[in-house]
């Protein structure tokens, strides 16, 4: 288990939680808005960061933080994750995976052996299109829809994310991929914003292109319906009738 990147604090990341953030390296999916590149194309740029230290500061977190978030490049690549995650949660930590959701064996031998708090899932695309939107092998959607599935059967608390661009889908896929959803029984779906801001992109053409605005992204959601949400908005849209819909305006924002 390589640790590339440390944030030893964040109230955003893991829902209702005080947490830390573990950043893993490589990634077996190609994602145009990918805004950690670095850790995709070239992990072993990034210092490693040393597992003795990562003990000795949750040691000393013990009543202090709530959990771990482990995110990535994609976490599920690492060799000795679930054996990391147990000593985690052995220290009384809870857990939020960060994931593609392309490796649903990972997931359930992760959950079987210990546990996994609270999963996020990334959909990228509807299923006919997903290797086309993050250049990978025929075959991912199959594998992410599997590891939801998983999930949803044993109740695991989750929520999915997809990132919208205008170039990358379009509403009818927003409305297949709800769609899709619906068949396996997932509730929980952020339709989060492209971040034209980013530094740092996989595809940095995104950030010239033009894409939906808030208020298109947060009347998609309303037309599909389900527990469909928008967040990472400009903050444009405080006073729109979206916003409160029965959902806090920090749900519906961070």
């Amino acid at each position: 288990m390589l640790i590339r990147g440390f944030q030893p604090f964040s109230l955003i990341d893991y829902p209702g939680k005080i947490s830390c953030i573990v950043f893993t390296g490589n990634c077996n999916l190609r994602c145009p808005y990918c805004h950690n590149p670095s850790l995709v194309f070239d992990p072993e740029s990034q210092p490693e960061y040393p597992l003795p230290e990562f003990w000795d500061f949750l040691a000393r977190r013990q009543g202090r933080l709530d959990g771990v978030v482990i995110s990535g490049g994609e976490p599920t690549l690492q060799q000795g994750l679930a054996q990391f995650i147990a000593q985690i949660k052995g220290m009384g930590f809870m857990v939020k995976l960060d994931t593609n959701g392309t490796h649903p064996k990972t997931i359930e031998d992760i959950h079987q052996l210990c546990g996994i708090d609270y999963l996020a899932i990334d959909y990228k695309a509807p299923a006919e299109k997903y290797s086309s939107t993050v250049f990978s092998a025929p075959g991912m959607s199959a594998m992410v829809q599997e590891s939801i599935s998983y999930a949803v059967k044993n109740e695991i608390a989750m929520e999915i994310r997809t990132t919208v661009h205008r170039s990358l889908l379009s509403a009818d896929d927003i409305r297949q991929m709800r769609e899709e959803l619906n068949e396996i029984g997932a509730g929980l779906w952020y339709l989060q914003q492209f971040n034209n801001t980013a530094l740092d992109l996989l595809d940095e053409s995104l950030t010239r292109q033009e894409t939906y605005t808030d208020h298109e992204l947060v009347m998609f959601a309303e037309q599909v319906g389900g527990q469909t949400f928008a967040r990472g908005l400009n903050g444009t849209l405080l006073k729109h009738r979206s916003i409160v819909r029965g959902e806090s305006q920090n749900q519906l924002q961070t």
